[in-house]
This record gives C-alpha cells, sequence and structure tokens, in this order.
C-alpha cells in the first residue's frame, strides 16, 4: 500500500468508490480553490448585472431557451429563471415567482451554499445540520415532477408555467 500522501489510492479504493489502483488524486490548494469560488462570484455578479439593466422580458436581447424552442412551447425547469432573476433584483419576489418558482426557492439556498463553502475555506467554524440521504435523493424527482406539472393544462400548471 502507498505512503500516506504519495499521490496515488490504495489497490482497494474503488471498492469504497473512490479512484481506481494506480490513479493520482488532484488536490487543489486553498488558494486556487478561493480562486475558483471567486470566479464563479465574478461570472454571477457580471451576469446578474447585465440581467439586471436589460430585461430578459423584451425580446431580442438573450437567446430562447432550446427546450423552449424544440418543443414547440413547453417549458424547462429552468425557463422564465432569468425574467424571475431579473424581477428579484429589482426586488419583485412575487413577479420572480410567479416566472419560476423553483428559481425564487432554490437561488438562496445556492448562495447560502457558496457562502458557507467560501467561510470554510477560510476557516471559520461553520456548522451546518447533516441532510438526510432521502432528501439528496428526492431532489431529481422534485425537479422533474415541477417539469412535467409545469407543462400540464390545469390551474397549477398554467401558475406554474412560465
Amino acid at each position: 500500500m502507498p505512503r500516506s500522501g504519495s499521490g496515488t489510492a490504495p489497490a482497494d479504493a474503488h471498492l469504497a468508490g473512490g479512484p481506481p489502483a494506480g490513479a493520482a488524486t488532484r488536490r487543489w490548494s486553498r488558494r486556487a480553490r478561493l480562486g475558483g469560488y471567486l470566479g464563479v462570484a465574478a461570472a454571477a455578479v457580471a451576469g446578474s448585472t447585465m440581467v439586471y439593466l436589460v430585461d430578459p422580458a423584451e425580446p431580442g436581447h438573450y437567446p430562447t431557451c432550446p427546450f423552449k424552442w424544440a418543443t414547440g412551447g413547453l417549458d424547462c425547469p429552468g425557463c422564465g429563471s432569468m425574467r424571475g432573476l431579473h424581477q428579484a433584483l429589482h426586488g419583485h419576489l412575487g413577479a420572480a415567482a410567479d416566472y419560476n418558482l423553483f428559481f425564487v426557492i432554490a437561488a438562496p439556498l445556492l448562495l447560502l451554499g457558496w457562502f458557507v463553502a467560501v467561510g470554510r475555506l477560510l476557516g471559520l467554524p461553520i456548522r451546518t445540520p447533516r441532510m438526510p440521504v432521502a432528501i439528496y435523493r428526492a431532489l431529481p424527482v422534485l425537479v422533474v415532477a415541477y417539469w412535467i406539472v409545469r407543462n400540464t393544462p390545469g390551474p397549477v400548471g398554467d401558475w406554474l408555467h412560465s
């Protein structure tokens, strides 16, 4: 078995879900990881600034959703997110939820996750509750259910439709 920290995985690591034997594992430095998080933040701020300044509800400024285009008008789970972001950045959370309710729920959680990850990277002792595995398994099911329901006729589908 290789020495600890030698850059290779033990021979039985594949049984535990790790890399195959002999594969080098990459360990990014704290500085590189922080640079990645800051790069994501810069891209998010730049994109949000554009969406804040240029209303996605006005035609011709942004491309059409490829799924909506290919299906002749059906919404994907992300349809309405840019219009919702525009409304949320202008302080209209109700209007943002009208465009994409899933976005209004998910965006703050993603932002919180980013802050927790950066805080931990900087050495802050941030504690979070352990999420049950069932929640992680339910997330894709909820996204697909949202996708289907928002494209069905009826009061709920019409309300969730972007």
